[in-house]
C-alpha cells in the first residue's frame, strides 16, 4: 500500500489550526450620508406568467416556517430582529428582517428585478417618520414582475444597521399594491441611530452598461 505524503507546510498548518479558533473578520459600523438604494431581493418558486421576462433574479428562496420561529397567526408580517446581528453588504453590521405569510393563501408582491418594495424609515428631528432608504426606478418594462410567498413560508433578509449622530426610532415598510389601492405593512419599531443626511440625499447610481436600466 502506498502512503500519500502531505507537504510539510500543510501538515504543520493543519496541526496548528486544530488547537486554534479562527476568528471571523470584525464587521464595520455603517454610517453613510445618503439614503441607501433598496436591497431586499427575493426569489420565488412560482413563475409570474404575466411578466414580460428578462428581469434579474435572486437566490433568496422562501423558507418553510418551523417551530423555532414564531409569527403572528393568519397574517402577513414584517419583523425586524435588531438583536440578531447578521452581515450586511459583505462587511457591515446588519440585522435580520423576516417577511412571513401565515395566511392560507398565496401572497403576491410587486418586484423590480427581484427587489421587493421594502425600505427602512426613521423618525426625524421633527418627530415624523421619513424614509432613510429609497427604491430605484427602472425605465425598462422587463424589470417589473411579481414574486410569490406561499402559506407557511417566509423570506429572511439582511437589513442595514444604520448608525449616526441622531438617536431615533426605526422600522421597515413594505409596499403592497393591488388593483384598488396601495397599502403598507410596517415592522415593529426599534431603537437606533442615523446620519441626518439620510433623510434627503439619495445614494445614486451610474449605469454600468446599456443593459443597466437604472439611473438612480
Amino acid at each position: 500500500m502506498k502512503l500519500k505524503l502531505i507537504p510539510v507546510a500543510v501538515f504543520f498548518f493543519a496541526v496548528a489550526a486544530m488547537g486554534q479558533t479562527i476568528e471571523k473578520p470584525e464587521l464595520k459600523d455603517l454610517n453613510v450620508d445618503f439614503m441607501l438604494r433598496g436591497y431586499f431581493f427575493a426569489e420565488t418558486r412560482v413563475q409570474d406568467q404575466g411578466a414580460l421576462g428578462g428581469f434579474a433574479s435572486s437566490d433568496n428562496l422562501p423558507k418553510t416556517i418551523e417551530t423555532n420561529r414564531s409569527f403572528p397567526a393568519d397574517s402577513v408580517s414584517l419583523i425586524a430582529l435588531p438583536d440578531e446581528e447578521t452581515v450586511f453588504a459583505k462587511e457591515f453590521k446588519g440585522i435580520k428582517v423576516l417577511l412571513a405569510n401565515t395566511t392560507k393563501g398565496q401572497l403576491q408582491l410587486s418586484a423590480s428585478d427581484s427587489r421587493l418594495y421594502i425600505i427602512q424609515e426613521a423618525v426625524d428631528s421633527d418627530g415624523k417618520w421619513k424614509p432613510v432608504e429609497y427604491l430605484p426606478s427602472s425605465w425598462c418594462g422587463n424589470s417589473y414582475h411579481s414574486v410569490f410567498l406561499g402559506p407557511n413560508e417566509y423570506w429572511e433578509f439582511a437589513g442595514a444597521k444604520l448608525t449616526g449622530k441622531l438617536k431615533t426610532q426605526l422600522r421597515f415598510r413594505l409596499q403592497v399594491s393591488n388593483r384598488d389601492k396601495t397599502k403598507f405593512i410596517y415592522s415593529n419599531e426599534f431603537e437606533g441611530s442615523v446620519n441626518p443626511k439620510q433623510f434627503t440625499v439619495q445614494q445614486g447610481h451610474t449605469p454600468g452598461s446599456i443593459m443597466d436600466p437604472y439611473n438612480n
